[in-house]
């Protein structure tokens, strides 16, 4: 019995969980039950008038007059709200409106009916049972679209009527309310199965608007979307629809197009190419998709992106293309990919570029590559001198020549940085790597015509290697040409060596040099500091002694400083050679009792970082030595590392009271802007000139120009190299100041290394002598 009642409550209610159904149902009302009213009254009226003869006033025209009075005040409210769209809540307070209106005007009527039969004979009550037979189907039907209200009205008006005539025991009412009760049972079936088609349509109608406000809504999404839309008929392959961005686009190329932006939709999609075969084929069949590619329209670029739309049972309803003009970024990818493969300054392959390559032509089969790696000699005296601008130039103009010399397509030309250069070359022999090398360092070694026609002159050095039997990968195949390169330096500059396995055992026997030097330098074992005197000539008098370094190799014995200060140069140890040369220096020169000064050699990797003064202070207060005593040597290739900044290092030294002198002059590029730019104490004038000088006039005439210019300026002039009395005659003779060399004497130990060098020499009596060619002398 509950759940009939749970049951009959969700027929006999309004539901309220669908909005639109609501609002339907709210608008049929509004056209329906004007009509079912004006039914309704109709009849009641003629009922009446059967029944005016015989029954009282108020039952033949007093009720019915009042019933049509609530009659007709409902069709003016239904007539007026029938323009109305109400929300779901209205609807829905109007429909139990409905509900309780036709459960009162169901009693109504049917208590009225009932009054009225009594008084009629046989005629009238049968047309009293008809009219309520006939009513009550008329107001079913017209309150089919609600459900609850037809239920209502079906189950009191038919209800009390089948009660009512059976109880009278008269066979035709009997058989009449039966008859009435199937016709009942009929209806509702058929109320029933009309209300739910009518819902049904309802949703349908619902979901339709749904997906086209959906698919209204997406189209105004695609048409304001900043990606360029157009979809394409998979049969015509005609352009069924363009938003707005396809067609600014296609404005901005409309030149390049035989159509215009806003006749696009209903064209064939083959205006986009001049031979479409190939994009046809894309784009008929769904297979092909998605597809993603770039076309070129004129001098613009299009990047075209197509996927297939598929129908929700699978079928395909057609391609959709989204589209950019992507020429600019087309140009930066470009630009991106130049950048990140190829040289900016010369355009020539960069290292990562070369390396990729060198590695696939070592895998290819057949005979291997050669490789030329090629160093440029000067140019770093040139590009320190003239400027970056002219250096860069000078580069360009390589690259250029190296173009014209290997010219065969085959090869690749890299530049691996700085002044360093390649050229890969497939197949490489001996003898055709040597002579392409040959051409290559004449045609380098050309003069190059850069700044206000003013030659430049630089040369070529160059490392041969080939694989496979040098190397089998890229990396040491350009580790064996590079050792190869470090060979044809060592030679002379200017030619070139092929990789031979000595060249490697020389290259680690460097590497463990190196290992011993820095362990030297940590454990202050092996490295001495000796001192050359340096003479005035008229008093004969030591005025200063030049500190020099000096190693003791544990293995090797005395090593050269020509072999370990490059050494330490390449391998970032010369800072610590300096500081130790200095602090040694100074500590040594306090305990000399004829006051003389100790010069110190500084080199060019000390200049220029704006530290070398407190360096030379601290070295100063620690050993306890007055900075006039203390003399610093720059040369001038020192200098060009960078001029302004190791002026600027060499004037707060000055300030400070110590002395410097300018080393080796005559050699460098720029003497006499250096003696403008800062005052020297003294000019050392190289010894190459001083042991020159007695065989050739015009280096004899070079040092006199040198100890005039001294003279003239107030500076101390000192001979280098003078090793014999002739020489020592030659520069009395030219007015120098001061003389160096082994005239005078050889560079020695401090008193208190003596006893362990003469030890060292005892032990090591086999092996490198102890003194060494002034010309090695401190750092340089």
């Amino acid at each position: 019995m509950k759940q009939a009642a749970i049951v009959i409550r969700a027929f006999m209610s309004v539901p309220k969980g669908n909005p639109e159904l609501l609002k339907a149902q709210y608008r049929a009302f509004s056209r329906q039950l004007p009509l079912m009213y004006f039914i309704l009254l109709s009849s009641t009226w003629a009922a009446a008038a059967t029944y005016m003869a015989i029954a009282p006033f108020w039952l033949t025209t007093g009720i019915p007059a009042l019933l049509t009075l609530v009659c007709v005040v409902r069709v003016l409210h239904w007539r007026k709200s029938r323009h109305v769209d109400p929300t779901p809540e209205e609807a829905l307070r109007a429909l139990r409106k409905v509900n309780y209106l036709a459960c009162g005007i169901a009693v109504a009527f049917t208590a009225w009916s009932f009054l009225l039969f009594p008084y009629g004979d046989a005629y009238a009550r049968s047309h009293l049972a008809f009219y309520m037979a006939i009513t009550v189907i008329s107001c079913i039907f017209s309150l089919m679209h609600l459900r609850s209200a037809a239920l209502i009205v079906a189950l009191i008006v038919n209800g009390a009527f089948i009660a009512f005539f059976a109880a009278t025991g008269q066979p035709t009412f009997i058989a009449t309310s039966i008859n009435i009760a199937l016709v009942s049972i009929g209806m509702l079936v058929v109320l029933n199965i009309n209300y739910r088609t009518f819902a049904r349509m309802v949703n349908t109608q619902t979901e339709a608007r749904r997906k086209q406000e959906e698919q209204s809504r997406l189209l105004r999404m695609i048409d304001n979307m900043p990606v360029a839309v157009m979809t394409i008929d998979p049969d015509s392959l005609a352009i069924t629809y363009v938003n707005e961005t396809s067609k600014n686009l296609i404005r901005s190329v409309e030149h390049l197009m035989p159509i215009k932006a806003d006749d696009l939709i209903g064209s064939s999609i083959d205006v986009f190419h001049k031979n479409p075969e190939h994009q046809r084929r894309i784009l008929s069949d769904p297979a092909n998709l998605p597809f993603h590619g770039r076309m070129n329209l004129g001098p613009e670029v299009l990047d075209v992106k197509v996927a297939a739309i598929m129908a929700d049972d699978g079928s395909y309803l057609g391609p959709m293309l989204t589209w950019a003009l992507v020429t600019q970024e087309v140009e930066a990818e470009r630009r991106i990919h130049q950048l990140a493969h190829y040289d900016t300054l010369t355009g020539l392959a960069n290292r990562v570029t070369f390396g990729e390559r060198m590695e696939t032509t070592i895998a290819a089969p057949g005979d291997g590559p050669g490789l030329l790696f090629i160093d440029l000699d000067g140019f770093k005296l040139v590009n320190d001198t003239r400027g970056h601008r002219v250096g860069d130039e000078l580069l360009r103009q390589v690259a250029e020549r190296l173009h014209a010399t290997c010219d065969d397509p085959a090869m690749t030309i890299g530049r691996l940085g700085g002044d360093e250069f390649a050229v890969l070359v497939p197949h490489g022999r001996i003898r055709a790597l040597e002579q392409l090398s040959a051409s290559i360092i004449e045609t380098l070694s050309a003069p190059y015509a850069l700044e206000h026609s003013r030659n430049i002159q630089i040369g070529a050095s160059i490392g041969i290697a080939i694989a496979p039997s040098h190397g089998n990968t890229g990396e040491s195949l350009l580790a064996r040409a590079d050792m190869a390169l470090y060979a044809a330096k060592a030679a002379g500059k200017g030619t070139w060596r092929v990789f031979s396995e000595d060249m490697e055992s020389r290259i680690q026997e460097r590497m463990r040099l190196q290992a011993k030097l820095r362990e030297s330098l940590q454990t202050r074992k092996g490295l001495f500091v000796f001192y050359q005197p340096i003479i005035d000539v008229h008093t004969k008098k030591v005025t200063a002694r030049e500190a020099l370094i000096r190693w003791h190799h544990p293995e090797r014995g005395w090593i050269s400083p020509a072999e370990f200060i490059p050494v330490a140069e390449q391998s970032g140890l010369i800072d610590q050679i300096g500081d130790f040369v200095l602090d040694t220096a100074c500590r040594d020169a306090a305990e000399w009792e004829d006051g003389a000064r100790v010069a110190v050699n500084v080199s060019a990797a000390q200049l220029g970082k704006g530290t070398i003064a407190n360096t030379v202070l601290d070295a100063l207060t620690r050993a306890g030595l007055s900075p006039e005593r203390l003399e610093v040597e720059v040369t001038e290739t020192a200098m060009l590392h960078d001029e302004h900044g190791g002026i600027g290092d060499l004037r707060r030294l000055r300030d400070m009271g110590v002395r410097v002198a300018l080393d080796d002059f005559g050699t460098g590029y720029s003497s006499l802007t250096h003696l403008r730019a800062f005052p020297f104490d003294k000019i050392k004038i190289d010894g190459s000139f001083v042991r020159d000088a007695i065989q050739r006039p015009e280096s004899a005439a070079v040092v006199g120009a040198i100890a005039d210019l001294g003279k003239r300026l107030g500076v101390t002039t000192v001979a280098e190299g003078v090793e014999t009395e002739a020489h020592l005659h030659r520069v009395l003779e030219e007015g120098c100041d001061e003389v160096q060399g082994f005239f005078y004497g050889r560079p020695e130990p401090s008193r208190k290394d003596e006893e362990l060098i003469r030890s060292l020499n005892q032990t090591t009596a086999d092996l490198a002598p102890l003194y060494v060619p002034s010309r090695c002398n401190g750092t340089k």
